[in-house]
């Protein structure tokens, strides 16, 4: 494996040792909640400084303004453009995509599952009693399919992608893809190598042309007995808790993390880094920008109405700060 010491990694993500060993081998990058002493933790913003508890890592990658928050680390990297930095430190653990490991399916597994024809896997796949995998499908390296799990044709899982047990995934859906993860630096778009995974529970139900994106360094987690519909995108990082449903074209944005046993309507936006308490119901078309610290039923938007109603309305309220205004007078 290629040198990935202290000193050789500042120099890929123009980034300066501020202190440290620079012969310190760094074996991988972590998060705040999950790491290692040999891990590398990148330290965005003031935001992040509260999630550092009990952490076992020596190594910090951070912006200067934060050079005076993170004593606790051994070794320090400070980036005058961190974002930028770190588009280019997930590039160096990143694990290029070697297309010759898919082979046919000629394998001799204790429970020979169901194969379509045309389906692809690839090395170290690990599969359980009584599963169905259609026609044409790809299955990426080291994934582990659960009993009883029914892949429909055309699906596509990447690699470390753990699916439970009696799991049902329809057609030309996509487990594990890459995240929408960029950094801009001089007028170009950096791309942010996703190197996290999906976990996926029991008694998943998963509709047709439906993505769910891994995680950029922790996992994407969606817990058991969730029902998901088709055309639904779920980003990286987003955990869903058990007992949830959501139906078609809802897109939820990465790092947000929804209770147990909520409701999400159809066509439902819901932005990124937000929290959804437990037993939430969110109407159809409804936009979801800020957390829902309680149970119960949300709506936003309007009802359908006449299109000439729509214009007044409209109106008044592209007008509205100067209605309040005017009634405080």
């Amino acid at each position: 494996m290629e040198n990935r010491s202290l000193k050789i990694i500042s120099r890929k993500i123009n980034a300066r040792i501020e202190k440290g060993d620079e012969n310190f081998l760094i074996s991988a990058i972590a998060t705040p909640e999950i790491n290692q002493v040999s891990d590398i933790i990148f330290i965005r913003n003031e935001n992040f400084l509260k999630k550092l508890v009990n952490i076992k890592s020596k190594t910090c990658l951070i912006p200067n303004s934060l050079k005076n928050e993170v004593s606790q680390f051994e070794n320090i990297l400070i980036s005058d453009k961190p974002d930028y930095s770190f588009a280019l430190l997930t590039k160096i653990f990143a694990i290029n995509n070697d297309f010759n490991k898919y082979i046919s399916h000629n394998f001799n597994f204790v429970n020979t599952p169901v194969i379509g024809p045309g389906t692809k896997l690839s090395e170290n796949i690990s599969i359980g009693k009584n599963v169905q995998i259609g026609c044409n499908c790809v299955i990426g390296e080291s994934v582990f399919i659960g009993d009883n799990t029914v892949i429909d044709h055309n699906v596509t899982i990447y690699d470390n992608v753990i699916i439970g047990k009696n799991n049902h995934i329809s057609s030309s859906s996509v487990i594990g893809s890459e995240g929408f993860g960029f950094s801009k630096h001089e007028g170009n778009w950096n791309h942010i190598c996703h190197l996290g995974s999906v976990v996926l529970g029991d008694n998943v139900y998963i509709g047709s042309n439906t993505c769910i994106d891994k995680g950029t360094i922790s996992n994407t987690v969606i817990e058991s007995n969730v029902i998901i519909d088709n055309l639904v995108h779920i980003a990286h990082n987003v955990h869903i808790g058990d007992g949830s449903a959501i139906a078609a074209k809802v897109g939820i944005a990465g790092s947000t993390v929804i209770g147990r046993n909520c409701l999400i309507g159809g066509m439902t936006g819901i932005f990124g880094h937000l929290k959804i308490a437990d037993n939430v119901v969110i109407t159809p078309k409804s936009n979801v920008y800020r957390d829902i610290k309680e149970s119960g039923r949300y709506s936003s938007l309007f009802p359908l109405i006449s299109h000439l109603s729509w214009k007044k309305i409209s109106i008044i309220i592209s007008k509205i700060d100067k209605i309040i205004k005017y009634t405080k007078k």
